[in-house]
């Protein structure tokens, strides 16, 4: 995922607005937009948590014009996750038996101030209507096997999903969820920069999915 410079000031001060005015239904507040991509987060506790940890919860939601597949393939090809996002350095998907599911593991090289971080995930299908939407969720995992602990490498704890909904054959709306557990830093140290590389991941994605730019 890409860094982009920020200001801080302006980082803040759009968060104070945020979070008086323009929550939706969900809690979620919308902290930075383009002409295509939204993004929404909330603050929430994050699962099985003790003592009770806030966590934040990032929710994009855009537009491309392809096949809901297409946009499902992308996430679990190999050779094309270093063209959206940026500091994945290692990635390797593992089928199951259950062709429903499978586990994902991405090694990312962060700028300082944050350590590289990993994550082993299982994806796992949560509800397919043919023709017309696909719900996929995914959440963090252990595997000694697949996914020692490294040294020096902050270990991820992750939740969320994709969702896909196909509005005509040939466009579809995605609506992304991440809940991530907190890991020590700022939040006005790290509000520019998770905001700024989802919005540059979600261009990315895009635009390898889109005909015209192929």
């Amino acid at each position: 995922m890409g860094l982009i410079n920020f200001s801080f000031i302006t980082v803040v001060y759009l968060t104070g607005i945020g979070i008086s005015h323009g929550q939706d239904k969900e809690g979620f507040v919308l902290v930075k937009k383009d002409e295509k991509i939204s993004i929404f987060e909330r603050w929430i506790i994050f699962p099985n948590s003790e003592p009770p940890i806030e966590a934040r919860e990032v929710k994009g939601e855009f537009f491309f014009d392809n096949s809901m597949f297409a946009g499902l393939n992308l996430i679990q090809d190999e050779k094309k996750i270093q063209k959206w996002q940026k500091h994945v350095s290692e990635f390797k998907v593992y089928p199951q038996h259950d062709t429903t599911t499978w586990l994902e593991y991405s090694y990312h090289d962060i700028p300082w101030p944050v350590s590289d971080q990993d994550h082993l995930l299982q994806y796992k299908f949560a509800e397919i209507i043919p023709g017309k939407s696909l719900f996929l969720t995914f959440e963090s995992r252990q595997n000694d096997a697949l996914a020692p602990v490294r040294k020096g490498v902050t270990r991820m704890e992750l939740y969320g999903s994709w969702k896909w909904e196909q509005i005509t054959p040939g466009k579809t709306k995605v609506t992304y969820r991440i809940l991530s557990k907190p890991i020590g830093i700022p939040k006005w140290l790290t509000d520019p920069i998770i905001r700024n590389n989802i919005m540059t991941t979600i261009e990315e994605y895009v635009a390898l999915l889109e005909p015209s730019t192929n």
